[in-house]
């Protein structure tokens, strides 16, 4: 999850000792055993968004962003892909790790965000929307206006 939020291998392995080191001290905390996983996501999360807020982003290798999971598209679809949401903001990139790698719903994306559950939504509908518009065979930006034929 720390990777898909910051982009950077060296960071994330931070964000994980560092989210390590924060369940050790308040495991106490943990009301129940159930929301290990939501807790450990949810520290994991606002560690790489506090990261990310206070550091320039880094250019991500290419062998870096072949870490990150697809499905059976082609070599350039993916790497068109993960381009795409490398470009999102990274509220925008969280909301889209949590739902479709962690597979968490839309009330937990929110609880680890820290964000309303429609918001969170929003975030989701306009992510995908970018991601539509960057990855069509004919982006609006880059279309040149209709020229009229002279009558």
């Amino acid at each position: 999850m720390a990777f898909l939020i910051v982009r950077n291998e060296r960071d994330a392995e931070e964000i994980l000792a560092d989210t390590a080191l924060t369940a050790w001290r308040k495991i106490d905390a943990l009301r129940t055993p159930e929301g290990l996983r939501s807790w450990l996501l949810t520290t994991a999360t606002r560690l790489a968004l506090r990261r990310r807020r206070r550091f320039q982003p880094q250019l991500v290798s290419l062998e870096a962003a072949s870490d990150v999971p697809t499905d059976d598209r082609s070599p350039i679809d993916r790497l068109e892909l993960r381009e795409a949401i490398n470009r999102l903001p990274p509220r925008m990139r969280a909301v889209i790790a949590l739902h479709y790698v962690a597979d968490l719903p839309t009330a937990q994306i929110a609880a680890v965000v820290g964000r309303s559950e429609n918001t969170v939504k929003t975030q989701l509908r306009q992510a995908r929307a970018r991601l539509r518009v960057a990855l069509a065979d004919d982006p609006p930006e880059l279309t040149a206006p209709a020229r009229e034929e002279p009558t």
